[in-house]
């Protein structure tokens, strides 16, 4: 049974996480946003090999075979989450810039 203080708790952490990746993704220079998913891909790297063939050995029929699978790139979704937020904060920050570009050439 999922206890839901252990649950409330990973979700903050989860959303402290996130709010720090949004500050470094509009900093002004690129490298800082990267930092954290890059941090998160080495073990998902380790891990979801392990899982994949554990998934192909143990599993008896191919749904069970084709949920490990899934379950295997859920390991994926926060450094996805955290890809997804620098990109949007980088571009929404160049079309940022490009309008005060524009707004300085028209006065």
């Amino acid at each position: 049974m999922i206890n839901p203080i252990k649950l409330v708790f990973c979700l903050a952490l989860f959303a402290a996480v996130c709010a720090l990746e949004v500050f470094l993704s509009k900093r002004r220079a690129w490298w800082p946003g990267l930092v954290l998913p890059l941090c998160l891909l080495p073990p998902v790297l380790f891990v979801l090999p392990n899982v994949v063939l554990n998934a192909l050995g143990v599993a008896e029929n191919s749904l069970q075979k084709v949920l490990s699978l899934l379950m295997g790139l859920l390991f994926f979704a926060p450094a996805l989450v955290l890809l997804a937020i620098y990109w949007h904060c980088r571009r929404s920050g160049k079309h940022r810039e490009q309008v005060e570009k524009i707004k300085i050439q028209d006065l």
